[in-house]
């Protein structure tokens, strides 16, 4: 039964004007805005708890340039950011009497699609940095349905504030990518010019052909078996020595300058396929790993003359069974969350090993995580590399921990240029995955030869699916992840745009939660909740973990 709650008039919510931090809030506070008004096809929610990410730091600071930013200028059409968001309903419109009830709890999948176009909330739509939050039709009726996930009483807000973020992180391990051609697609072949026995025909089937093939500079009898599959399968082939067409599967034949091999990697399409084949062992080439997280781009290679032996080849997302992992820049909050997962998972690495530059840090990490690598016999090495005499000194540790090159590295590190370090760490048949957020266009070197001469492979993935995060939900409720061990601080309203600060600072070794009612609640280290609720310590598990007991009370303290 729908019985109508009472709401205020005014609402406090961050806003944001521009591009910047000074253009967050209105002189350093929340603005005071209308509670939004709701139709009979919406719902009006109460913002129980917003996670703070490093996605809505990125936004922040690109402001009208961010992709997923719909207006033209945030002056004059303001956004709330803030997608790690924890609703219940206190408004139901008339045509969803129905479906939905006051007083439900429910957490929202933020990458929302209607006709195939991105609707991300707290991007485009407004987000939960906002006392109440107004649930639109393309939330509740988008390409994939409703976005909003109901959740138990038995969830405390601020762990099911994690379950988001947690599904980016299970999401890097659920990466859907092709092992064949694309189906309807484009595929480039481009030679050398010189006769090659490379052979296609695995690569296409009556069920599995692209629509068009453009070849460039191949002859003899590659040539000859590309017409007789075209003729077969009903492709249109194309000549264009030239082409610079972004295509769904650019393969490359025979014996190419880097320069060239540099060029043509970048001319695909969203989730495009690069295949280097040929007789490269070590070339160093310049690739756009940006585009690898954001783009989903794939890099393969064989030496086989059956070129499908590339798209099969090391079809490996998660990590290996009994293998060495590591983590760069790890002990950071999402960081934590893959080494967390690493140390639960079953059929698991032997070893992990985790490097940050920050000791306080890795302290935490190992305070938090130790037992569940004793209990899996799983060996945890925690690694500074400011603690080392230089960076061979450094390098050298890591190629002894990893017994010769890591089965897994996950790139937990932004920055091209430690990518490109970390790399010369993989080891045979080595997974790179991309987790950390290179901005699509920006290049790294790597050795993509050894792509194809010892079966190397880069992976990476942005936000996730509805799939992902029910898997992620059904995990947290069943008992089999608990999402709160990531959680590091808690905050109030005003104190939001703090915790952003310490965000990007790095001042809390985990994820922070505010809850928008508590107004006054102070930034707050869970480990220090004592000085802002007495008694609560008592309620901690282990004296760090926040509890249900924990949380009740400091909302039944702090929440207006």
């Amino acid at each position: 039964m729908n019985t109508k709650i009472d709401v205020p008039e005014k609402m406090l919510a961050w806003q944001l004007f521009g591009a910047g931090m000074e253009t967050f809030g209105e002189n350093e506070k929340p603005s005071v805005i209308p509670v939004p008004e709701y139709s009979d096809d919406q719902l009006l929610m109460k913002v129980e708890a917003i996670g703070l990410c490093f996605s809505d730091v990125k936004l922040i600071r690109a402001g009208e340039e961010h992709p997923r930013v719909i207006v033209d200028d945030l002056k004059k059409e303001p956004v709330i950011p803030g997608h790690e968001a924890v609703l219940s309903i206190v408004g139901v419109g008339a045509n969803l009497a129905d479906k939905f009830e006051i007083g439900e709890r429910f957490i929202i999948q933020a990458d929302i699609f209607v006709n195939g176009k991105g609707l991300a909330y707290g991007y485009a739509i407004n987000g939960g940095m906002a006392q109440y939050s107004v649930m639109t039709e393309p939330i509740l009726n988008g390409d994939d349905g409703c976005y909003l996930l109901k959740i138990t009483d038995n969830l405390t807000v601020s762990e099911a504030a994690l379950i988001e973020p947690w599904t980016c992180v299970i999401a890097a391990y659920r990466i859907n990518f092709r092992t064949e051609v694309k189906n309807g697609g484009l595929m480039r072949i481009v030679g050398d010019g010189q006769p090659s026995n490379k052979l296609i025909a695995n690569l296409i089937s009556k069920n599995n052909a692209p629509e068009r093939i453009i070849i460039s500079n191949v002859n003899s009898s590659l040539k000859s078996e590309i017409e007789l599959l075209a003729a077969e399968y009903n492709i249109n082939v194309e000549i264009d020595d030239n082409c610079d067409e972004p295509a769904d599967d650019l393969i490359v034949v025979g014996d190419h300058a880097v320069e060239k091999i540099e060029t043509l990697s970048r001319q695909l399409t969203m989730f495009g396929v690069f295949c280097l084949t040929g007789d490269y062992d070590d070339l160093d080439a310049d690739i756009d790993v940006g585009s690898i997280h954001y783009k989903g781009w794939r890099y393969v290679g064989t030496k086989s003359n059956d070129v499908a032996e590339a798209y099969k080849n090391n079809t490996r997302k998660t990590i290996k069974k009994d293998g060495t992992a590591w983590f760069p820049g790890g002990a950071g909050a999402m960081g934590q969350m893959h080494v967390q997962l690493s140390l639960e998972m079953d059929d698991g690495p032997k070893k992990v090993v985790v490097t940050d530059m920050d000791d306080n840090r890795l302290e935490k990490l190992k305070d938090h995580l130790q037992s569940k690598a004793d209990a899996k016999g799983i060996e945890f090495v925690t690694l500074n590399p400011k603690s080392f005499e230089n960076e061979d000194a450094f390098n050298s540790k890591l190629y002894e921990l990893s017994e010769g090159g890591f089965e897994d590295i996950v790139m937990l590190v932004p920055v091209p240029a430690v990518l490109a370090g970390a790399a010369k760490m993989l080891g045979e048949d080595g997974l790179m995955n991309i987790f950390a957020g290179i901005p699509a266009g920006k290049s790294a070197t790597v050795n993509i030869g050894k792509v194809v001469s010892q079966g190397q492979r880069f992976i990476g993935s942005s936000g996730s699916s509805m799939d992902d995060i029910r898997h992620t939900l059904e995990l947290t409720e069943t008992g089999k992840l608990a999402p709160v061990y990531a959680l590091a601080a808690v905050g109030g309203m005003d104190s939001l745009k703090e915790g952003m600060q310490a965000l990007i600072d790095a001042k809390f070794a985990g994820k922070t939660v505010v809850y928008p009612h508590s107004v006054d609640l102070p930034l707050t280290a869970v480990v220090d909740i004592e000085s802002i609720c007495e008694g609560s310590a008592a309620t901690l598990e282990n004296g760090e973990i926040l509890t249900k007991e924990t949380e009740k009370m400091i909302r039944d303290k702090w929440e207006q």
